[in-house]
This record gives structure tokens, C-alpha cells and sequence, in this order.
């Protein structure tokens, strides 16, 4: 079984670690994950949402250390994941500001660590299309992964920064390039896709069973995903005020599993 849509890291107020999440997954029969790591929402220093907050400013680690900390941690996650014995796949969270305060490619990150994909968050990072620099980066980002045989995660929902349609253009001029949108959400923008760009494909991870019905029935079985954003499940249904142990993880998927829910469903 393949967990298409996991996470590893700091998440709030809880760092969960990549040997405990991937042993969790795997006592569940979970033989392989894509992952990506939620440190890198921490905010840095030269965030421009800081600019105006000089107390978090300098409590903030740099752009600098804040990405040679998730070069690091990931590759960690790696070394976890073979002495787990799970196959895993690690995907580079993008974050426009640290690539503008750094001078960085996406072609230097990728040459640098064993990435096999993207992650896009735009609600998290509030990506603005309309800004030049935004715009070239998600262009060499879609172009990177077509010409690569990368997958690209995007964040989905409601709000209309995070829609599915925001990277139409994109997903429209680089055929070539998997895209798969996260959540499901909004369901009518996610069929249109579905419908339009063969390339796309969307995933459980917190969506709810009906919409994920109307997908099937629409015809699409196959570009359906399994992904469970765990443990932000874990995280949401337990509100842990500690790091969660191996053990604990694991019993909680156990748990649910055996009354008969669905990950998605939390």
C-alpha cells in the first residue's frame, strides 16, 4: 500500500519524528510514503510577514538555516525510512521567500538532495501569481518537473488562494508534468481538472467520502490517490501536548482502522 500524501516534522506545537511516523505507517501496512516536511512553514527572517514584527524577527532562524536544517532533516527521514524498511519518496516543500532571499534554483536544490518531486502550499505561503518573481518560480518549478519526471503536490481548498484552478496555466503548458491536488476540495474545480488535464490527480487526504464518491461516479477511479496527511491527523484528533512516541502513533492507527473509519474521514 502507498501513502501518497504524509508529513514529517515540526507541526505546530508537536515535532514529530520521521522514524516514529514511518514505523507508525508501516506496522499499519503502509510499504511506501511520499513526504514532505511541515518545518518548513517555520517563519524566517526574511519573511516579509516579519518585516513589521521585530521580536519574532529576531527570534527567527535565517533563510539560510532554516533550509540547511531541512536539507538535513530530510535526509534523515531517508536514512530512517531504509532502516524501517519502507520505500519512501521525499518531496521539496517550495517557498518563494526563501528563494528570493537566497539567489536559489530549483535545479541547484535538486542536484544537491535526492528529491523526487515538489510540495505547494499556497494558502501557507499566500503564493501571488501576480507577482513576477512568484510567477518565474512556479514556472521553472512546472518545467523542472515535466522535463524530470517529477510529481508536484498542491495544496487545495476553499479559499480561493489555495483553489485548484490557481495553477491552470501551468498545469495546462506542461502536460508532462504529475500534478496532484491535495484534499479533493473544492470538489467542482477539482473535477473540472480532472476532466481537462489529464496530468492531474487528487488525493483523500482529509476529504470527505461523498466527494470522493462523485469522483469515482465521474469516471476518474484511477486518478484517485490514497493519502492520509498523516499525522496532522494524529495531530488534529489528539492535540498532543508531547512528542508522540512510536507506540503511541501507531495505536492510534490501529485504533481507527479497527472502528471502522477511514483516515480521511477525521
Amino acid at each position: 500500500m502507498t501513502d501518497y500524501h504524509i508529513h514529517i516534522g515540526q507541526f505546530d506545537k508537536v515535532y514529530y519524528y520521521a522514524d516514529r511516523v514511518f514505523s507508525a505507517l508501516k506496522a499499519c501496512g503502509v510499504e511506501e510514503v511520499w513526504f514532505s516536511s511541515t518545518t518548513s512553514c517555520i517563519f524566517f527572517k526574511e519573511c516579509p510577514a516579519l518585516e513589521n514584527n521585530p521580536e519574532l524577527q529576531a527570534a527567527a532562524p535565517s533563510a539560510k538555516d532554516l533550509y540547511d536544517g531541512i536539507f538535513e532533516e530530510v535526509g534523515n527521514a531517508l536514512c530512517a525510512a531504509k532502516e524501517t524498511g519502507i520505500k519512501a519518496h521525499a518531496l521539496y516543500w517550495c517557498l518563494p521567500d526563501m528563494h528570493k532571499a537566497l539567489g536559489l534554483s530549483i535545479e541547484n536544490v535538486m542536484k544537491n538532495f535526492p528529491y523526487e518531486g515538489f510540495k505547494i502550499h499556497p494558502f501557507a505561503q499566500r503564493w501571488n501569481l501576480s507577482d513576477s518573481f512568484t510567477v518565474a518560480f512556479a514556472e521553472e518549478i512546472f518545467s523542472y518537473a515535466e522535463k524530470n519526471g517529477k510529481r508536484i503536490l498542491i495544496h487545495c481548498g476553499e479559499d480561493a488562494i489555495c483553489s485548484p484552478l490557481l495553477f491552470e496555466k501551468q498545469i495546462a503548458g506542461h502536460p508532462g508534468a504529475v500534478v496532484q491536488l491535495a484534499h479533493c476540495r473544492p470538489l467542482k474545480e477539482t473535477l473540472y481538472m480532472l476532466k481537462n488535464y489529464p496530468n492531474t490527480f487528487c488525493d483523500t487526504a482529509f476529504a470527505e467520502r461523498l466527494e470522493i464518491e462523485k469522483i469515482n461516479e465521474a469516471g476518474f477511479p484511477e486518478r484517485i490517490l490514497y493519502g492520509s496527511d498523516f499525522p496532522v491527523t494524529h495531530y488534529k484528533k489528539i492535540w498532543p501536548e508531547s512528542d508522540p512516541t512510536q507506540e503511541e502513533l501507531a495505536e492510534f492507527l490501529k485504533d481507527y482502522r479497527n472502528n471502522g473509519g477511514n483516515l480521511y474521514e477525521m
